[in-house]
């Protein structure tokens, strides 16, 4: 996945940018170091993101809490969404190395408490203050890139980005198992650290980018009038009210339970208070409402809210399906993940060759999500017991097309706009996207759990004590190894129908992304080439 945010520069800083419009553009001095610290931050981002989809099921039953192990994911992601836009802000006014640093140590100080949580709602907590980093990340790493390197050479860059983000899943959901296994999973945590440090370190020497000037500029706001807190903080209470109701309804709490229906509802009034702020602020929106106007820009960004729900609505389920259907320890089943993580940074090598030589950037878009739809469907007809093959070859579309669809949108985006709005509609992009990877995860897991809810009291109607054995297994998978063998294949298909309708979710974001992508229009990287 891409950073957030393309932005503009001072007359200081400026210097790389106005060297780069030259037709033979090379790149600066230290071009070499710079890109392995910010590669290094986007390597723990994806490092971060699949290491934990791998071991969440066995982290979160650890805690004896499975039932809402879907916090451990968005905790991080809602904390990332609000705050990948901030960094844009805070970059552009207190410069690009303060914010490498910030974003750096605050994800380094997350995955340390992490490691050391002795309860379940600390690790949450820190997993959203590991969040408020990994917002930064891969942000960072665009804006010191769109700094440093001219928009039309920017296709093959972004394809290198898609490789060490690609790759940091690979070695996630390489060795997220087998750490489990081994020496535990405070471990998966920890391993990030020293990554970190090192980053700190390189990034000191050769981030030689200058402070930003903190003085007002006449006829401007101040500098923390210009940063939307307001946008941010009601944009934190939607999703977290939202959240809380989709946990808790069906799953701890019905439907109708006051205390379901009432984080829902204040979910909606804060999603509307986040758009009239947005319409009205005079900061820097998080989401310009006048780029959201006409066919184009609104099928590009319902295109990207549905692909961002349909990628992390089929990661957070892939695992369970290995883990529970399939028995398999958690070794075994990051090793599944790993070559159809590899198809990610070669979706996006495909996709940044294709931009850099032809442009076609709506035509990829437009793939990217049809196998996405597809891949998502494919997954879906798995039977209960199925071919091998099946398993490792089905899910290889939806990552191949995830790869595709994610600089596609980007760029598709960014070419409707002038260079000086690159670093606002960049940010709408990614903001809008990080909302459906928070709905995309908490719409699944509320699908699995209330399949749960109801399916198991049927399934094991007739077993003593069956109360507190569904309690068991709702809130500890590796309840389900110790079963006798005719319940534990009650429980299994019980799971095994929550990850079908939860399948069958992620493939209908994916069918509603591809029919918005033939609404797209994109230019190539040089304006006005056609796509």
């Amino acid at each position: 996945m891409e950073s957030q945010e393309e932005s503009s520069m001072t007359t200081s800083e400026n210097e790389p940018l106005l060297e780069a419009t030259s037709p033979a553009w090379s790149p600066p001095r230290g071009f070499f170091w710079i890109q392995l610290a910010i590669m290094s931050n986007v390597f723990l981002s994806g490092f971060d993101g699949t290491i934990t989809a791998s071991t969440y099921a066995v982290i979160s039953s650890e805690f004896n809490a499975a039932n809402t192990a879907s916090w451990l994911t968005t905790s991080y992601l809602i904390t990332s969404t609000a705050f990948q836009p901030l960094y844009g802000r805070f970059s552009d006014l207190l410069g690009r190395r303060s914010c490498f640093f910030t974003a750096t140590i605050t994800f380094f100080t997350g995955c340390l408490g992490c490691a050391l949580a002795r309860d379940v709602v600390f690790l949450n907590i820190m997993r959203a203050l590991t969040g408020m980093g990994g917002g930064g990340l891969m942000t960072m790493a665009t804006i010191i890139n769109s700094d440093l390197i001219p928009f039309r050479n920017r296709g093959m860059y972004q394809a290198v980005q898609n490789a060490a983000y690609g790759f940091g899943a690979i070695c996630g959901a390489s060795f997220g198992g087998a750490i489990v296994d081994t020496i535990g999973w405070r471990w998966c945590f920890l391993v990030q650290v020293p990554v970190s440090l090192t980053v700190l370190v390189l990034g000191h020497f050769v981030l030689k980018f200058p402070a930003k000037s903190k003085s007002p500029v006449p006829g401007q706001p101040g500098l923390w009038h210009q940063i939307d807190f307001l946008g941010s903080f009601l944009l934190v209470l939607a999703l977290s009210t939202q959240l809380a109701g989709l946990s808790f309804g069906g799953n701890e709490l019905p439907w109708t339970s006051v205390w379901v229906i009432l984080p829902l509802v204040a979910s909606v009034a804060f999603l509307a208070a986040f758009v009239a702020v947005e319409a009205k602020t005079k900061a820097v929106p998080l989401i310009p409402l006048k780029m959201l106007r006409g066919l184009h820009p609104v099928s590009t960004q319902i295109a990207n809210v549905c692909v961002g729900m349909s990628a992390y609505a089929f990661l957070f389920t892939l695992p369970l399906l290995f883990q529970v259907i399939l028995l398999d320890s958690p070794t075994k089943a990051g090793a599944r993940l790993v070559i159809p993580s590899l198809m990610t940074p070669v979706g996006g090598v495909i996709a940044g060759i294709v931009m850099s030589r032809w442009g076609k950037l709506a035509l990829l878009v437009r793939i990217g999500a049809g196998l996405m739809f597809i891949g998502n469907l494919l997954v879906t007809f798995l039977q209960f017991n199925d071919s091998n093959w099946k398993y490792f070859a089905y899910i290889i579309p939806a990552n191949l097309g995830q790869g595709i669809v994610y600089p596609g949108i980007l760029f598709t985006f960014l070419s409707a706009f002038d260079h000086d709005d690159h670093a606002v509609s960049a940010s709408t992009v990614y903001l809008i996207r990080s909302l459906g990877t928070v709905w995309g995860v908490a719409i699944t897991s509320a699908i699995i759990q209330n399949t749960l809810s109801s399916g198991l009291a049927e399934a094991l109607s007739g077993v003593p004590d069956k109360w507190k054995l569904i309690n068991e297994i709702r809130h500890s998978i590796s309840a389900i190894q110790d079963l006798p063998p005719d319940i534990q294949m009650a429980v299994r298909l019980v799971y095994y129908r929550g990850i079908q309708l939860s399948f069958g979710a992620s493939a209908a974001f994916g069918f509603i992304a591809t029919v918005a992508a033939f609404f797209t229009r994109g230019k190539g990287l040089e304006r006005g080439s056609g796509a």
